[in-house]
């Protein structure tokens, strides 16, 4: 009874931390959740061992790994391996070669006590629909056959505010139903993302109308028409505002999912996010920007938003990593092709110049050639958007799965290594607490397994 008491506390907290009213969450008692004062700074790091087909490794010893803080060896000082389900027949547990596999030094998880919380955070601010679609198919699939009583699931929508479309449980019928609902087919409906293919084409005419009119590689014009500069204002006004709008979003956005971060790091288990999303630009306006330089004009001051989303994406790393919350992070656009880039157009073997002609009214008639460099650039930017989901993934010891249209495969690898995992203790050399960023490698005697790890974290008392 005590321990359901503290759970409904604890799912009352993840609700309305989602909903914008984390002032009012509630957090468990000193005497649930016992608190040790320390001026020693300890740092724990959850680590994942898995051969090269992604299995795990199981049976290794504290003698078996290395740890290094900024490039220097630090001394473990606590080893514990954590190992909540028991594996099947069809997915044997792995261990060194000439080694009997050991024993989990934790307890296992009993049927009444939940041990891994997975928060299942869909972004549908930055998702296109049919990607949308993709990924609640291949969560249908996964919650169809998902059976464990050892862990706990939540939902959430995220998109221009966290919409909680089903509170922790760990009865996956209920997360299933909740997929299948009309009402989180309706969260996709303001996805900015289905917007960018029009904005891209829009603009790409406006830049086509500057180069006819203005000096352009892609157009072979040598001079400006007289109609040059208002046609470089539509282009710098197109470029202002999208970006401005592209910024404003996506910071509201992170500070959405850092608030996620907060409600899930007071659950009493162990936490991981799988964040699926189509990705974003740490530059907004960078998509558009890229389409214009794939025109080649030849003058190069126009102006970019200089604001970047990268310090929000900070402040979710350095709790994430300070409450050992991992981020699984899935790009759901899956297998990665040129015609998925917004304002690509056709191949580059299509068309390699534009063709420019006057109406009756003498204004250009452009044709829909698209130069090989619009083309590429407008792919780089579109790579670029996973950046941010691989820097989230990197940082928090998570793995980033993509260029796959298996989401089913990544999401199972997602809660798969949360039921299995070492976590390594170790006391830093280096014990100032000047809010500084530490770099934190590990490995594996022999070097044969993948490891992963959070890549580090920040010296600070919080």
């Amino acid at each position: 009874m005590r321990f359901r008491n503290r759970q409904l506390v604890h799912r009352c907290c993840l609700a309305l931390v989602f909903l914008g009213s984390a002032s009012n969450a509630q957090h468990p008692s000193s005497e649930q959740t016992p608190r040790i004062e320390t001026k020693v700074k300890e740092v724990l790091v959850p680590v994942v061992v898995t051969n090269g087909r992604g299995r795990h490794i199981s049976g290794l010893k504290a003698s078996d790994f290395q740890i290094f803080e900024d490039g220097k060896p630090e001394r473990i000082v606590a080893f514990r391996t954590e190992l909540m389900a028991a594996p099947t027949s069809s997915d044997p547990v792995l261990t060194e070669p000439g080694r009997a596999a050991a024993g989990p030094t934790a307890a296992a998880a009993t049927p009444d006590d939940p041990r891994q919380t997975y928060l299942v955070v869909i972004d549908t601010l930055h998702s296109s629909f049919a990607n949308f679609n993709r990924t609640r198919d291949a969560l249908e699939k996964f919650f169809e056959k998902e059976r464990s009583t050892q862990a706990q699931y939540a939902l959430i929508a995220l998109g221009r505010s966290a919409v909680v479309v089903q509170d922790s449980t760990r009865d996956a019928s209920r997360i299933l139903a909740a997929i299948r609902s009309n009402g989180f087919s309706k969260n996709v409906l303001d996805s900015e993302t289905a917007n960018l293919p029009a904005a891209a084409d829009q603009f790409a005419e406006l830049a086509r109308s500057y180069c006819y009119y203005c000096r352009c590689v892609s157009a072979g014009n040598d001079t400006d028409l007289p109609q040059c500069p208002d046609a470089k204002g539509r282009v710098q006004a197109f470029l202002t505002s999208f970006s401005e709008r592209a910024f404003l979003l996506n910071e509201q956005f992170l500070q959405e999912l850092r608030k996620i971060v907060e409600a899930i790091a007071t659950m009493p288990t162990s936490r991981t996010i799988v964040f699926i999303s189509d990705g974003f630009n740490r530059l907004p306006g960078r998509e558009l920007y890229a389409i214009l330089l794939g025109y080649g004009p030849k003058d190069r001051s126009f102006e970019i938003n200089p604001r970047t989303i990268q310090p929000d994406l900070d402040a979710i790393l350095k709790l994430a990593t300070a409450k050992e919350v991992k981020f699984y992070t899935i790009d759901s656009r899956g297998l990665y092709t040129v015609g998925a880039a917004p304002g690509s157009g056709f191949a580059a073997s299509n068309s390699s110049h534009i063709h420019t002609q006057m109406d009756a009214r003498g204004s250009p008639n452009i044709a829909a050639g698209v130069p090989e460099a619009v083309t590429s650039n407008a792919t780089s930017a579109a790579r670029e958007s996973a950046d941010p989901l691989a820097q989230l993934a990197r940082e928090t010891g998570g793995l980033f799965f993509e260029n796959n249209n298996d989401l089913l495969k990544g999401i199972r690898q997602a809660v798969e290594d949360g039921l299995e995992y070492y976590v390594l203790s170790y006391i830093p050399d280096n014990s100032l607490l000047d809010g500084k960023y530490r770099r934190i490698h590990v490995t594996v005697k022999g070097g044969k397994w993948q490891v992963h790890a959070k890549a580090g974290y920040w010296a600070s008392e919080k």
